[in-house]
């Protein structure tokens, strides 16, 4: 690796305590061939994988790559790195594809440099795709570096954890990345505090939420339809569940959207816990503050207490391969 004074380029919001560790490792030259970036959904430990492996190109790249201005579109391009995740419609990342993975990564460089592969949703691989993943780990291969990004490390194969340098990404203060999206994304205040506020601590999330309208508006659409369950009858409950489902059909047949509405709509009900313990500074979904104030008056305490452990059993059903209309007109009858 060559000696480099380059600054290293890393996102802006959060992971401090991450970025640090890796930076370290970076510049002393102490790698290990497998970390595992673990932590809740959309902490940034994607964007912090890709920076990493770039940042690991730049210092130890011969060539005249212009490596620092490199998108991720590139950085797929420069045969050097390589990133995989659980194909569309898909439930488990599949052996053919670990097997294309590792031997890519067995390829020699391009740039004379690590060969760097990304494995994303790490959770879903197969069992028989873990166990050749493993046997690549028992036989560590020379200048190849592999980031395996999840989370849910209790679902990845022991043996593979404790082969990894395991990473842990937390949730960022909700004020610290409203300060970010106000002074290095141009928000206003008050979206800003709305975003920040959605986004539980996840600047990724946070990020997505303003730069992405549609997807913003889709959350909040996902918030009212749990909110209208507590005004609606069964059968409109359960025909607001058969719209959801219909609306993203394929990616709603692998349970990965099922899941992202549980989660959704597990933080309405905290919210109006919230509420009703007076606590309306702390609520999530302020853009839906007036239905919430609206909706607590026939949420009460002992109502809500009972339904929140049935978003926990609800992941399990899906874990559990229980299908994902099932798993929602559970909670639509239940509520």
């Amino acid at each position: 690796m060559k000696e480099s004074n380059t600054q290293l380029a890393w996102p802006l919001i959060g992971n401090e305590k991450a970025i640090e560790f890796l930076t370290k490792s970076l510049l002393s030259r102490r790698l290990a061939q497998t970390y595992i970036f673990t932590g809740p959904s959309n902490l940034g430990k994607t964007t912090i994988a890709y920076c990493f492996a770039k940042n690991l190109m730049l210092l130890d790249s011969n060539s005249n790559l212009d490596l620092a201005h490199m998108d991720l579109d590139k950085l797929n391009l420069s045969g050097d790195f390589h990133a995989i995740s659980r194909e569309v419609g898909k439930k488990n990342i599949s052996i053919d594809q670990i097997r294309e993975f590792i031997k890519i990564l067995e390829m020699s460089s391009f740039a004379n440099s690590y060969k760097i592969g990304v494995i994303k949703e790490a959770e879903t691989l197969s069992p028989e795709a873990a166990n050749a993943l493993l046997k690549l780990l028992e036989e560590p291969q020379e200048k190849v570096v592999i980031i395996l990004i999840t989370s849910h490390l209790e679902h990845i194969l022991p043996t593979i954890a404790s082969r990894s340098q395991v990473i842990n990404f937390y949730p960022v203060r909700t004020e610290v990345i409203h300060d970010k999206l106000v002074k290095e994304y141009g928000a206003t205040p008050s979206l800003a505090k709305k975003c920040s506020r959605l986004a539980l601590g996840r600047p990724a999330l946070a990020v997505k939420f303003f730069e992405d309208q549609e997807f913003y508006q889709d959350y909040l659409s996902k918030v009212n339809v749990f909110l209208n369950f507590f005004n609606n009858n069964l059968v409109e409950r359960l025909a607001d569940v058969n719209q959801l489902l219909s609306e993203k059909k394929e990616e709603a047949s692998t349970g990965r959207t099922t899941s992202q509405i549980l989660e959704i709509w597990e933080g309405v009900v905290r919210d109006l816990l919230l509420l009703n313990l007076e606590q309306e500074d702390l609520i999530q979904n302020l853009e839906a503050r007036e239905t919430l104030l609206a909706v607590k008056e026939r949420a009460s305490l002992s109502r809500l207490q009972k339904l929140w452990p049935l978003f926990k059993i609800s992941q399990e059903y899906l874990a559990a391969n229980v299908g994902p209309r099932n798993v929602l007109e559970n909670i639509a009858i239940n509520i």
